[in-house]
């Protein structure tokens, strides 16, 4: 017997934005979770929507959110923060800076309008940065928003349709009969749907491997900390010197950044999140960037657990077999992206397809992935990389 029409794993940012869609769309669609409503990824994302120049197979799909950021407040009829200033990548030393020149020349291969500036002219864009910053990217588009509000934003407007969310209700094996799908198991018991959503982030490698599905996913724990409301410093979204940072609407600077460590997960258990000294080594980099932070409070700090591919690019796929299921993960940027893969995962389970721009980001580009590729990059758990 059917419980629901949909079942998404997962009350990440793409999980609940895939549920308010399918729900929005007619569904009658539930969403589990291991843990509380957007506590790993989503909750360690720095906030930015990105419009990966970097990866041009993916920037089309990043340009549809950015489209849908401007008016997703209206819609959800929540609060997100969004605020479009621009993005800048920043250079301390000439390493950094080769660097970036040689990104440069990547991101002018998209139809996004990206400007290479020296030292100065990225002083007058953030007065606070370093003397020491040689220069840097910048672009007027892009932007940045609150991910805990705008999670928030996503499953309260899901819960306004009627969907409902189960917290702490791990999946521990997806169901499938005669090629289609059936349904999940939980510690409950078993959930029935035809049609299911799987956007439990590097937790769908674990829960596909039954099935004789091989998604290339490695989980990596990354730190995040706030400051406590400082004067108005920068509206953009900041890279640089190894760290992310943007000052929220209160004035906090948020910021995150690596060496980031591998880790290993199992089936129904929360991984492991202590702060370490690498909050130090954040703090560290912080100061030397923006050298007005030396006199800064520091709140809070916290960690999450991030998916990666091998190609740090975001998957979508649709399978034939089972008929039915539907996967996502967006490899550390799926916080921007988020309001797009809602429409492509929902319109794909409800549909078979989608007018996302989504082709190039099927699991099929990792035919040849071999199973011990962790191994081979040196990203097995115990293991940094910064």
């Amino acid at each position: 017997m059917k419980n629901f029409d949909i079942i998404v794993v997962g009350a990440g940012i793409l999980g609940l934005a895939t549920a308010y869609q399918a729900q929005k769309a007619g569904a009658k669609v539930l969403v589990l979770d291991a843990g509380a409503t957007a506590y790993e990824a989503s909750s360690r994302a720095t906030g930015y929507l990105s419009l990966r120049g970097e990866t041009p197979a993916e920037s089309p799909l990043a340009q549809e959110a950015e489209k849908l950021w401007d008016s997703l407040d209206d819609e959800l009829g929540y609060p997100t923060e969004w605020t479009q200033k621009g993005r800048i990548w920043a250079a301390l030393d000439e390493r950094e800076l080769d660097e970036l020149k040689s990104l440069y020349g990547t991101f002018q291969k998209t139809d996004i309008p990206f400007e290479f500036l020296d030292g100065d002219a990225m002083r007058k864009l953030i007065p606070c940065l370093s003397p020491n910053c040689l220069g840097g990217i910048w672009t007027s588009r892009s932007g940045h928003a609150n991910p805990q509000r705008t999670s928030q934003a996503f499953a309260w407007a899901f819960n306004d349709l009627g969907g409902e969310i189960r917290e702490y209700t791990p999946v521990l094996e997806l169901l499938a009969e005669g090629g289609k799908v059936k349904g999940v198991r939980t510690p409950q018991g078993e959930l029935h749907c035809d049609k299911l959503a799987l956007c439990a982030a590097a937790h769908n490698s674990l829960l596909l491997a039954p099935l004789g599905i091989h998604f290339p996913l490695a989980p990596v724990r990354l730190e995040a900390l706030v400051t406590t409301p400082m004067p108005p410093l920068f509206e953009q979204a900041f890279i640089g010197n190894g760290l992310s940072i943007r000052q929220t609407k209160r004035g906090n600077l948020h910021m995150n950044g690596g060496p980031y460590e591998w880790v290993d997960l199992e089936i129904g258990k929360e991984p492991a999140k202590p702060n370490t000294q690498i909050v130090r080594n954040i703090l560290r980099r912080a100061i030397e960037t923006m050298p007005v932070l030396k006199g800064a409070q520091f709140l809070r700090s916290w960690a999450g657990i991030v998916d990666m591919a091998p190609d740090q690019m975001t998957t979508i796929h649709r399978f034939e077999s089972p008929a039915g299921l539907v996967t996502a993960a967006c490899s550390g940027h799926g916080f921007g992206m988020a309001p797009a893969v809602g429409i492509a995962v929902s319109q794909l389970l409800m549909n078979r397809e989608t007018a996302m721009p989504v082709g190039q980001l099927s699991l099929d580009r990792f035919k040849n992935v071999a199973p011990d590729w962790r191994v081979r990059r040196n990203w097995q758990a115990g293991r940094y990389n910064s």
